[in-house]
């Protein structure tokens, strides 16, 4: 018997949307089509789901189950985040005026890591190996995302194919001094701190974290420290630079606090089933993994390095992810 699951990746600026087979005999998930709508596109929770479902030339009532994942906290009726929305997102309500079919919204990183529990995480293509580990089915993972924000979800499947999930606030972790690197990368890094603190993004007594690092415009104001005559370009105009690789010294630092991330994660939750990242930032730079300094931000926490070493590193390039893990979820905790 297939069953069709509808799964939103709702974000603070677009929705992405899909419907999802499940062949619930073959355990089998198949992304059968997708669409995207911006949010400002519409005036309110009603149209945006009337826009998706022509998007999908389906009703949401016509769906087995639907699976939300979203920015922000749902409290049971509505979903909150802390930028807004640009209109009320009551789901509980809307769900009822319409008949819509059991459902569920979820932290938007759920479903990230609940993608690597299906079969579209064994297609290649669908993966951008950083190492050469073995991957562990069954093994503690984490799916790690930088865009906007920073999100990050673990994850441990079972082998019944059941599956647990944590909760965290991982990017709001501060940005301390790196147990080992070189003088010139601590000088850096203090310098870094000072400026930030001077011109740009933190108050007197505010702390650096990763999110107000890497996220967001982390990009240019860390681009304006190390070219001052720069200073007006826009992060489109940055990001085109470092890609460019007419950014050098951006990029090399950048990819070393990527990399100091990586192994903070590492540290926090010893993932012996990978570090998997994605998100905007990953995704539209991945020359960031191609940097030796990425490396050495990893190692610049050297503690357990050995055992981490053996944990699987890569990224997650597969535009469907987000949907397939979304149907997972609702295949495991809303159907069965």
């Amino acid at each position: 018997m297939t069953h069709k699951i509808i799964t939103w990746d709702l974000g603070a600026t677009k929705c992405a949307v899909a419907v999802v087979d499940y062949d619930k005999h073959q355990n089998h998930l198949h992304c059968k089509q997708s669409g995207l709508i911006k949010i400002r596109d519409c005036i309110s929770l009603d149209q945006l789901t009337q826009e998706l479902e022509n998007v999908l030339d389906m009703k949401m009532s016509h769906a087995d189950a639907i699976c939300i994942g979203a920015a922000g906290q749902y409290n049971g009726e509505s979903l909150q985040l802390a930028a807004g929305y640009p209109y009320a997102m009551h789901f509980a309500a809307l769900a009822k005026q319409y008949n819509w079919p059991v459902f569920s919204v979820i932290h938007d990183y759920s479903p990230i890591v609940c993608a690597t529990f299906t079969n579209y995480f064994e297609e290649p293509s669908n993966i951008k190996r950083l190492n050469a580990v073995p991957l562990h089915p069954l093994g503690r993972r984490i799916a790690l995302g930088i865009g906007t924000g920073i999100g990050l979800k673990d994850g441990i499947l079972f082998e019944n194919g059941d599956f647990w999930l944590g909760t965290n606030e991982f990017g709001h972790i501060g940005v301390v001094m790196p147990p080992s690197a070189s003088k010139q990368t601590l000088e850096r890094h203090n310098a870094l701190l000072y400026f930030l603190r001077e011109k740009y993004i933190l108050k007197k007594d505010e702390g650096l974290s990763f999110e107000k690092l890497l996220a967001g415009q982390g990009m240019a104001h860390m681009h304006h420290f190390f070219y001052p005559d720069q200073k007006n370009k826009t992060i489109e105009e940055v990001g085109d630079l470092v890609r460019q690789k007419k950014a050098p010294e951006t990029l090399a630092a950048y990819a070393w606090y990527v990399g100091l991330l990586v192994g903070t994660a590492q540290l926090s939750f010893m993932p012996d089933g990978g570090v998997w990242l994605t998100g905007g930032v990953v995704l539209n730079h991945l020359e960031i993994f191609e940097q030796d300094d990425f490396f050495l931000g990893i190692e610049a926490s050297p503690a357990y390095l050995n055992l981490r070493q053996q944990f699987p590193l890569g990224i997650l390039c597969g535009k469907d992810h987000a949907f397939m893990g979304g149907a997972y979820y609702a295949s495991k905790r809303l159907l069965d």
